[in-house]
């Protein structure tokens, strides 16, 4: 059973909602958050987090400006970015950085989703990967 912690950052109550209890289901430990400012507030409280799952797009702060807000904060967790955008609309988002993390595409097909997350977590901090849509 997966001992890790993820965060998931999505300002979709529902898809955030549907990964935790996915996730948690799977046994891994879930902090949920809304958003940016949230996310900063649950790591500057010193939990653990082996993996962030951060949402491209969200009111505040994008998905990238969490991540480097995060990578200073904490340079260990892995980093997968989450998008329901075209390939071409998320490069024109988050630019050169968006090579430097995983990307996966909404919807979630569940297999697939729990299976790119263990991906995440047991391979190279920095692997530049793009998973396909389902």
């Amino acid at each position: 059973m997966p001992s890790e912690t993820i965060l998931v950052v999505d300002d979709d109550a529902a898809v955030r909602e549907y990964c935790c209890s996915v996730l948690a289901h799977e046994g891994y430990r879930v902090l949920p958050a809304a958003g940016g400012t949230e996310a900063l507030a649950i790591c500057a409280c010193g939990n653990r987090i082996d993996m962030a799952l951060v949402d491209v797009m969200m009111p505040g702060m994008t998905g990238i400006e969490l991540v480097k807000r995060l990578e200073v904060l904490d340079p260990s967790p892995k980093v997968a970015l989450v998008s329901g955008y075209s390939p071409d609309e998320v490069s024109k988002l988050i630019g050169a950085d968006g090579s430097n993390y995983r990307i996966f595409w909404k919807p979630y097909d569940l297999r697939v989703f729990l299976q790119m997350v263990r991906n995440v977590l047991d391979g190279p901090r920095r692997e530049i990967a793009a998973y396909a849509r389902p």
